[in-house]
């Protein structure tokens, strides 16, 4: 049964392609925060209420309608938020919001197909998602490069999101974006959001920034190169490209803790085809 879901989601790769190539709206890399602070998914998750959550979360998964509630749920898989992290589950949700024309969950569904997690792995295929999503407009590297790229930048993202503190970046005050070059594993920063401040120190009217920026994404891509494939370095080429980091923490922000709860699986044995339609 492995093999059967496995060989359908490889070829389901192509179809979600397609889709998004004709039904996505205008290049975004990251969902936006402002559409998803007053989703009541994330709502519910801020107030610590797991048990609403999932229960949003499961009747529109068996609906199959809304593209960003299927996006929340992945997130709420992959990253531990009120359920188990589930990796491959959360690759469905992902895959489905993109075939429905989310940029951001195609995003996440590429750095999935780049990884190898719950899907074939596929450079090319994951450059193919990122690209149609709105990365790399120019075309300036090829679509294996822009894979491998987009895939380190999914996971530093999701490290980044996973591990800094609330607040730590100033939400509508700039985005994070970097520039990199695949075939040199060489990235800089180029811009970053407003860094959050904490508490003044004793004795001083100053409050302290929560975190070093740099610092903070350097060692989050560092993390990500270490856990990607090795890529064939000769399909890299020499260009470098620019792309921002997924740093929005509007679901994170109200992080609940794992708990004993579920949600549905989107494929069963008898639903492959029909996903596939």
């Amino acid at each position: 049964m492995k093999s059967f879901v496995a060989t359908h989601w490889a070829l389901h790769l192509a179809a979600i392609a397609f889709a998004l190539g004709t039904g996505l709206p205008a290049p975004a890399a990251t969902a936006s925060a402002e559409a998803l602070v007053s989703n009541p998914v994330v709502v519910a998750v801020r107030r610590g209420d797991c048990v609403k959550a999932v229960a949003l979360v499961n009747p529109a998964v068996t609906s199959n309608d809304d593209r960003t509630v299927l996006f929340l749920g992945g997130r709420m898989l992959d990253e531990g938020i009120c359920v188990k992290k589930d990796p491959v589950a959360a690759t469905q949700y992902f895959a489905h919001a993109a075939n429905m024309g989310y940029p951001a969950a195609a995003l996440d569904y590429a750095a999935k197909v780049g990884l190898g997690e719950g899907t074939a792995q596929n450079y090319e295929g994951a450059g193919n998602l990122c690209h149609t999503a709105g990365l790399d407009p120019q075309n300036q590297v090829s679509r294996y490069a822009l894979g491998y790229a987009c895939t380190v930048r999914g996971i530093a993202g999701k490290l980044l999101r996973e591990t800094l503190p609330q607040g730590a970046f100033r939400p509508g005050t700039g985005e994070a974006l970097i520039e990199f070059s695949p075939s040199t594993s060489q990235m800089r920063v180029r811009s970053t959001p407003k860094v959050g401040r904490g508490e003044m120190a004793t004795g001083s009217n100053i409050r302290r920034p929560l975190v070093d920026a740099q610092e903070e994404i350097d060692k989050a891509w560092r993390d990500a190169l270490a856990q990607v494939p090795k890529p064939d370095a000769a399909q890299l080429g020499s260009q470098t490209i620019e792309m921002p980091l997924d740093v929005d923490m509007t679901l994170e922000v109200g992080r609940a803790p794992a708990e004993d709860l579920t949600l549905r699986p989107l494929l069963q044995s008898g639903d492959v085809h029909r996903t596939m339609n």
